[in-house]
């Protein structure tokens, strides 16, 4: 008879995790394995911003702004260029926009980031704790370390005066 699979959380260390294959039989390899998991989630995270950089346009504008002092503002303009980050408009459905090399590698990497999405999901659906554990925390990591590139890059473009 087939083993069941459990439907509430638990610590279970020989069981099966995404293939039939990869069910670790002892306490190092269930270790490796929350290490994979925690790797993996680790790299969609990177992987989410590298999409969302390599398709981000920019547009260089100048801005007015004015500088202020501890007792108030200076009433000075300034003059700077920025890149404020344009939102991407639709482009005619052509044999050049669907063959650019930049859709083609963004359109690979989204598939490689739903399959990994997916097999995360799989992998969360197995109620393990330290399996769901090791999945939350390479994404916490990725996005505590990832989350400051996407915020620095937008408050740059967005001009900061006096700086």
């Amino acid at each position: 008879m087939m083993d069941m699979m459990m439907m509430y959380f638990h610590f279970r260390i020989e069981e099966p995790i995404l293939f039939r294959q990869w069910k670790p039989a002892d306490t190092p390899g269930y270790v490796f394995s929350c290490i994979s998991i925690f790797i993996i989630a680790f790299c969609l995270e990177l992987l989410k911003f590298g999409r969302m950089w390599m398709t981000r346009k920019h547009k260089k504008m100048t801005v007015d702004c004015c500088c202020t002092t501890s007792e108030g503002l200076w009433e000075i303009p300034e003059t700077m260029i920025a890149e404020i980050p344009v939102k991407a408009s639709l482009v005619p459905f052509t044999y050049e926009s669907i063959s650019d090399w930049k859709h083609f590698t963004s359109s690979t990497l989204f598939f490689v980031q739903n399959f990994m999405d997916y097999s995360l999901m799989l992998v969360a659906m197995t109620y393990n704790y330290p399996l769901l554990l090791s999945l939350l925390a390479g994404h916490a990591i990725g996005y505590f370390l990832v989350g400051p590139l996407m915020t620095i890059e937008e408050s740059d473009a967005a001009g900061t005066c006096c700086s």
